[in-house]
């Protein structure tokens, strides 16, 4: 009845009048108590009551029942208290499967078994070193993850010995020490995340022989030294994330040679020189993180080679490869570091910011049609923003900021339709700041703080050509007003000279003067005539 939410509404005192082999409740709800009725089953096998609101601890009675259950999920509940102990199990010819992530467990591990293929203990609260092992045991992990917890220590050299194991997950505790270097001998492993951790030393060059290897995580721990070459090896990987390390060197030119590689992260480390145009070889590549070093030159004008940028062509590459490992990424975008996980494989992103770059922005990066965030913010950039910034459409976050960009800011910015995070500030751009589109939602004056020489309504200052276009209209008006001063000044004496002209004939000429005053007579008379008989006739009505 898995994937319902149906309501398991029994008395405490239920008996159940079966007995299975198979138990799926998984988004049921059976909580808050762990459901009493399971002790009765004494066949089970296959027991998943997963996500099921259950917020109680483990009852005594469960080891006896199930502790050498073949499969078990009680992921995604509040499941507090510690571990359970298994067993060895009977059965020779079923692995077992041990799903008890996303939980509330506290305290140590419980010793490792044999038999098992898939363990989780992922996102709990579980402490303390990995647990000691005997000799005698075979360990057949395929998939181990005890990712978020807060384990210390170091990594035990057993990992080493098995042999099946294709899922390493230790990301987010707090273990210390080396890499081991026997790691190398993993030869499945397609995926090794040692992601926020306190490891130290040098990134062992044996993991080169791991070529089944897909992702490979070691991000935010204290590795220094330089990226050995044998990862030049790994034909397979499609993930290579050294961020946040104390890593010494220049870039590797052998790295544009992995041909599978998409995503490329060396972020917060200490590589210099320059960028290798061999990194214009990786077509498929759709995340380049080379922020936050001492990296000086210039951006490649080859850049525009990374075809997967101009349509995300790998969509369908990035699918996660094994169900109990969700690939995840950090990228900063928008200027908020957000985690990537089932989104990955359509993020698209160039970020370059924090180093010592120098030269213009290359014209060809404009061919960059599919790019989502492209960051070059606080180098040393000259020269202007490309004409042709306009041309990519799919860009959703722009930050250009703390360089030295001269001149305008290009009109055709406004034809991008997705712009939500832009910032030119601390340049020395000049000129009206374009208006339309997109653009009228970016309000913020901020982003346009530090060049002087700007003006627009977006940050209150108006342009010289919107002064002299008033200046014109006032001109204008002042025309207009002395034009009329003057018709009325002219008017006055226009009026005397033709009333005196008039009055000097009527006197002069005597005819004339007779014949005006009989009109002015009879129109006078013919007025009183005709008020006198309308008065009359209102007052017959």
């Amino acid at each position: 009845m898995s994937s319902n939410l149906l309501i398991m509404n029994v008395s405490i005192q239920w008996v159940p009048p079966f007995q299975l082999q198979s138990i799926q409740l998984s988004s049921c709800i059976l909580g808050p108590q762990f459901p009493p009725w399971l002790q009765t089953q004494k066949h089970v096998e296959w027991l998943r009551i997963s996500n099921a609101y259950i917020s109680d601890t483990i009852p005594d009675w469960f080891e006896n029942v199930y502790s050498r259950i073949n499969y078990l999920d009680i992921s995604h509940n509040q499941i507090c208290g510690k571990l359970p102990k298994f067993q060895e199990s009977n059965a020779t010819t079923h692995s077992r499967y041990l799903y008890l992530n996303s939980n509330k467990f506290e305290g140590p591990l419980t010793p490792f078994l044999s038999g098992v293929e898939e363990l989780d203990l992922s996102d709990n609260l579980l402490s303390g070193n990995f647990p000691l092992v005997d000799d005698n045991i075979d360990i057949t992990f395929v998939v181990l993850r005890l990712s978020n917890n807060n384990l210390t220590g170091d990594i035990p050299k057993y990992i080493c010995k098995m042999m099946a194991l294709r899922v390493l997950d230790l990301s987010k505790n707090k273990i210390s020490g080396t890499l081991p270097w026997c790691m190398g001998d993993l030869d499945r492993l397609i995926v090794l995340d040692m992601t926020n951790n306190n490891l130290n030393g040098h990134i062992p060059s044996s993991l080169g022989s791991l070529q089944y290897l897909y992702s490979l995580h070691l991000r935010n721990n204290m590795f220094h030294g330089k990226i050995p070459s044998t990862l030049q090896n790994l034909a397979s990987l499609n993930i290579l994330d050294l961020s946040d390390n104390e890593l010494t060197d220049i870039i590797p030119s052998w790295i544009g040679e992995m041909s599978s590689l998409q995503f490329l992260t060396l972020r917060s480390n200490k590589f210099h020189g320059y960028i290798s145009p061999q990194l214009c070889h990786l077509s498929t590549l759709q995340v380049l993180d080379l922020s936050h070093n001492y990296i000086s030159g210039s951006i490649p004008r080859c850049f525009a080679n990374f075809t997967a940028m101009v349509a995300n062509l790998n969509a369908e590459l990035t699918e996660i490869r094994y169900p109990q490992y969700t690939e995840k990424m950090l990228n900063i975008i928008k200027g908020v570091e957000l985690e990537y996980t089932s989104t990955l494989r359509f993020l698209t992103s160039i970020d370059v910011s924090n180093n010592h770059i120098v030269g213009e922005i290359p014209e060809e990066l404009m061919d960059l049609i599919g790019l989502l965030s492209f960051n070059a913010s606080k180098n040393h950039l000259n020269g202007s923003i490309p004409e042709k910034i306009g041309n990519m459409k799919a860009l959703e976050s722009l930050d250009l900021s703390r360089n030295k960009l001269s001149g305008s800011i290009p009109p055709s910015l406004s034809d991008m339709n997705f712009l939500s995070y832009l910032n030119l500030s601390f340049n020395n751009l000049s000129g009206r700041i374009p208006t339309g589109n997109q653009l009228q939602t970016l309000n913020d004056p901020s982003v346009y703080m530090g060049n002087n020489q700007l003006c627009g309504p977006q940050i209150s200052k108006s342009c010289p050509s919107d002064t002299s276009s008033d200046g014109h209209h006032h001109d204008q008006h002042v025309l207009e007003s002395e034009e009329r001063l003057a018709f009325y000044t002219a008017l006055g004496p226009g009026f005397l000279v033709g009333f005196l002209g008039i009055c000097g004939i009527l006197h002069f000429k005597k005819s004339w003067r007779y014949a005006w005053f009989q009109f002015v007579e009879n129109t006078c008379n013919n007025l009183l005539v005709a008020v006198a008989l309308k008065a009359a006739w209102v007052q017959r009505k």
